[in-house]
């Protein structure tokens, strides 16, 4: 089961507050993270603290990692835990004439082989121009 975790400081925990803890912190995630329980680690950009992606039996089994977190036992952070699961194959929803062949990314008029193909001879008819 995949579980996305974040973690969030208590009242009047700064950067400074948790810095002596960060090397053991940081050594924790890694060997989590080489036994693949850990799957993915990012950086909050809205506040300090971290998102943390788990792959977990359950949400029980995931609070006991968190909870042994050096920053947690220390009583600085405190850390949220929402199980995610696939999503529903959202073509079952579709209407049988709606199409959902490829290509599927009809964002850009010009695929991006197209536009380097282009560019290259774009490049080219400039020189074409010149030797005539």
């Amino acid at each position: 089961m995949k579980i996305i975790t974040f973690d969030r400081f208590k009242p009047g925990v700064t950067l400074e507050t948790i810095t002596p803890y960060l090397s053991e912190e940081v050594s924790n995630v890694w060997r989590l993270w080489k036994a693949g329980i850990v799957r993915e680690n990012y950086a909050r950009s809205d506040e300090l603290g971290v998102v943390i992606v788990f792959e977990c039996e359950s949400v029980e089994q995931c609070r006991r990692y968190t909870d042994d977190f050096p920053l947690t036992r220390a009583g600085f952070i405190e850390w949220f835990h929402i199980p995610v699961q696939v999503a529903l194959p959202i073509e079952v929803l579709f209407r049988s004439e709606v199409d959902v062949n490829e290509p599927y990314d009809r964002t850009m008029s010009i695929s991006p082989a197209d536009n380097n193909s282009r560019r290259l001879q774009g490049a080219a008819d400039p020189v074409a121009r010149a030797a005539t």
